[in-house]
């Protein structure tokens, strides 16, 4: 469970038509009406909810941070520690209160109680706030960077406000600002946090007219070498999924598997977008979210794509149709859904006392996790590199395969990374190249473990029904 903020309260809220918004106040100074609008602008321009959500929170921790830094930063212990550190007392007079406060969140954010910098320290401490992991931070940065550079429209405003309202200017030096501050010294100690951090929230926003090259005042430090890669070990796929439970998630194991899906793009599959006597499967179109239609937006979630078709590979295609012929027969409820994938719990309608069984994508992430997580238990690959492989795995292994193993109609084995750059869907090339990876040795003497594995398996798992003809992963199907 995440520690709440301390010094502001984000809220999730809906309207009287159910249109879902944000609500952030401060402890302090009220409504924080600047974040409030760049949160909600991204829920009306029908971003995904799971992207508007995470970069709701990651803002409302930005903010904790800095209203605490503002307060911090004129107190004892930070000026103490400033003080006993010359390499820092050496510079701290020269820069601006906004710069020091922004130099400090990236280590508060990675470093948490160990940081270096005694502002991030202080603040961490106060907070009660741990180190995050680098993919976290680097998240939690571009939705800072995103706001920062979204806020030029609020500069002359926020500039005439500060005018009006006799706000400290924070774009001077510290001791400028100290002295500014000795002004107000007969202002209780509330109105005179009220002020400071009415300065400081002032010039964050309007930073986004002249921090023009934002992005890089974050810079985070060099990536340390990967332990692990992100791609699910090609030797062990055969054991992992022979060692799946359901009928259901085996289906759509293979299709992130043998199609490079994402696991929310897998679960979202329409009957109409598997067209069983070609043995073909396509994503849709999920169109513009409009707030007047019956659509629960806290369910919708994905990354643009640039087209809609699936290249499957085998085994996993003919593994696909399998699995869901006897998940249609054996486990889907009956329902009258569109979406080939349900949750295995019902809700009974209290008008009809029937049951509805939700799409499978509407599950909650932790569902889908804590799910992935005991398949690989009951496959006992419980080694460290698992700890760090999730679903995703699923969608970075086909692209290693693709790069490295399939072989091409003309002949030949591997596609090129612009060719890959189709198949998974991306709409930009910079994607692909976090995916595409040349193999290691290792890899191309193991690759036969897994056609082995599953050839040694295929009888018993289906139990005497009739099967297809089994194509291994080196003869891929040229048809598709």
């Amino acid at each position: 469970m995440p520690r709440k903020t301390k010094n502001l309260a984000k809220r999730e809220l809906r309207d009287s038509d159910g249109v879902v918004f944000y609500s952030y106040r401060s402890n302090n100074t009220g409504r924080i009406v600047e974040l409030e609008e760049h949160i909600n602008a991204m829920i009306l321009s029908s971003q995904p909810y799971n992207t508007v959500k995470a970069k709701a929170s990651d803002l409302a921790k930005f903010y904790d941070y800095f209203i605490e830094a503002s307060i911090v930063m004129h107190s004892e212990d930070y000026n103490n520690a400033v003080s006993d550190n010359p390499a820092i007392a050496a510079s701290h007079e020269l820069r601006s209160t906004l710069t020091l406060i922004f130099a400090g969140y990236t280590s508060f954010l990675l470093d948490g109680k160990h940081s270096k910098n005694p502002l991030a320290r202080i603040c961490a401490e106060n907070l009660d706030s741990s180190p995050l992991k680098r993919a976290s931070v680097s998240r939690m940065i571009s939705s800072l960077c995103d706001f920062v550079s979204a806020s030029n429209a609020l500069e002359h405003s926020l500039q005439r406000q500060r005018n009006v309202d006799g706000l400290i200017d924070v774009e001077q030096g510290l001791t400028a600002v100290g002295q500014e501050l000795g002004k107000v010294r007969h202002l209780s100690y509330r109105e005179r946090a009220t002020l400071v951090e009415r300065s400081y929230m002032a010039s964050c926003i309007s930073g986004g007219a002249k921090v023009t090259m934002i992005k890089n005042f974050f810079k985070l430090p060099p990536t340390p070498k990967a332990e692990h890669d992100k791609f699910f070990p090609l030797e062990c796929v055969g054991q992992f999924y022979i060692n799946v439970k359901t009928h259901r998630d085996r289906a759509i194991y293979a299709l992130c598997f043998g199609g490079g899906l994402r696991i929310s793009e897998a679960a979202s599959i329409r009957f109409q977008d598997v067209d069983v006597v070609k043995e073909r499967v396509k994503l849709h179109d999920k169109g513009t979210i409009s707030y007047l239609e019956s659509i629960s937006y806290t369910n919708v979630a994905g990354k643009s794509i640039d087209h809609y078709s699936v290249h499957l590979i085998e085994p996993f295609k003919t593994l696909f149709f399998e699995e869901l012929t006897l998940y249609l027969e054996n486990e889907r409820p009956e329902s009258g859904s569109e979406y080939l994938f349900l949750q295995s719990r019902g809700v009974k309608n209290k008008l009809t006392e029937e049951m509805v069984y939700p799409p499978y994508f509407h599950s909650k992430e932790s569902t889908i996790s804590e799910a992935w997580n005991r398949n690989l238990t009951r496959a006992g690959l419980t080694d460290e590199i698992f700890d760090e492989l999730g679903t995703h795995s699923m969608r970075h292994f086909y692209a290693v395969f693709m790069r490295n193993f399939a072989p091409r109609p003309e002949g030949g084995q591997g596609y090129s990374d612009q060719e890959i750059q189709y198949y998974m869907r991306h709409s930009e090339f910079k994607s692909t190249k976090k995916y595409s990876k040349e193999s290691f040795a290792k890899m191309a003497q193991k690759i036969e473990e897994t056609n082995k594995a599953l050839m040694e398996h295929e009888t018993a798992f289906y139990e005497g029904r009739p099967t297809n003809k089994f194509t291994m992963i080196e003869k891929q199907s040229k048809k598709l």
